[in-house]
This record gives structure tokens, sequence and C-alpha cells, in this order.
């Protein structure tokens, strides 16, 4: 009893933060219908898992990635404060690792929060398909010698900037994985990467 009222409240305690952020004024400057966005940002890879890059223990590699990102608003929703996207990307690895790599996630982003009035801020999360020009090498290294040039891609993303601003500092996750075997045995890889993105 006591562990269904627990549920019960949490459910009601989410219910009543998405009215709240619903409720908050939308964006109101023509920034937010512009169609385009180009994001420019580079990374260093980790040697783990998505859950150890997480961790206090995350570990780095000498490997470091360079992306250039187009991105089009497919569709908008909740009066502006929910965008879809699609994104193409491409990116360019440096030092242990040295493939292009191509990935196109189609990405769901909010940006309603009620600080936007200080600092316009975004959320993002996309999936989509990632393809490396040859294996890649530190996917390799720290997958028993095994990986696959073609792999899901998933992408983490916060945005800041100033408010009524056409730029944006930009921080991602960028991951390539297995899609839990649906592409691969094993394989994957995680970047941490800081940018800037422009919308036009």
């Amino acid at each position: 009893m006591l562990q269904k009222g627990i549920v019960r409240n949490r459910s009601v305690g989410i219910g009543v933060f998405t009215l709240m952020m619903l409720m908050v004024p939308g964006p109101s400057d023509p920034l937010y219908a512009k169609d385009l966005s180009l994001t420019v940002y580079g990374g260093r890879m980790t040697d783990g898992n998505y859950g150890k890059a997480l961790s206090k223990n995350v570990e780095f590699v000498d490997a470091y990635i360079l992306v250039v990102a187009l991105a089009w608003t497919a569709g908008r929703y909740f009066d502006d404060a929910l965008q879809l996207e699609v994104e193409v990307q491409i990116g360019k690895y440096f030092g242990e690792q040295d493939n292009f790599e191509f990935n196109l996630p189609v990405i769901g982003r909010w940006q309603r929060f009620p600080w936007n009035s200080a600092v316009a801020t975004s959320f993002a999360f996309g999936l989509g398909l990632s393809y490396a020009t040859e294996e890649p090498e530190v996917e390799k290294m720290t997958h028993d010698g095994i990986t696959e040039q073609l792999l899901a891609y998933w992408v983490a993303e916060i945005t800041l900037g100033p408010p009524e601003s056409i730029w944006a500092v930009v921080l991602r996750l960028h991951h390539r994985s297995t899609a839990f075997g649906l592409f691969a045995e094993t394989g994957g890889s995680n970047t941490f990467a800081a940018g800037l993105k422009f919308r036009f």
C-alpha cells in the first residue's frame, strides 16, 4: 500500500511539473522560427561504454573528433517549445583514430525553460545511424578488436546562449552504439564534445 502511494505521488509530481513547464511562456523571438542550424563541435573519446563515460571513472584516449552538423526543423509543437529536427553530420577523427564518420539522427529538442529570459536553453536527444569509412581503431581497441562500420547513433545535447541571439554554446555526448546487439555484438564509442550552434 505504501509503495503504491509513493508511485502515485511521484506520478502526480511529474504531471504537475510537466503542466508547469507547458505554462511557461514560449519563445517569442523570431529566432525560434528559423528552420536551419549549423553546429560545429569538437571532442575527445573515452575508452568505455556510455555507463562508464557518465561515471566518475571515465578515462579518455588520444583520439579526437571535429564535426560539422546541419539540422533542419521538420516540425514544431506546443507553441514552439518542442522541435523535431533532422540532422546531417560529417565528422573527422584525429589521433589514434583517423577515419571519417557520417551520422543521420532525428532529434527532439525542448526549448521552454523558466530562465530563458536570462540564459536561452535547450535540451535535445536524437537517434539515428552512424557510418564510419573504416572500422574505427579505438572502437576495436576497447572492444576486443571487434566493431562494425555501420552502427546506431544517439546524441544528447544542451545549448546555452544569450537571449534572442543566433548563437549558443553546445555541450554534446556523441555516441555510436550497437543498439543492444541490433547492429553488432560489440563495438561503439563515446565522445564528450563542445562547440557552437548558429541558427539561420
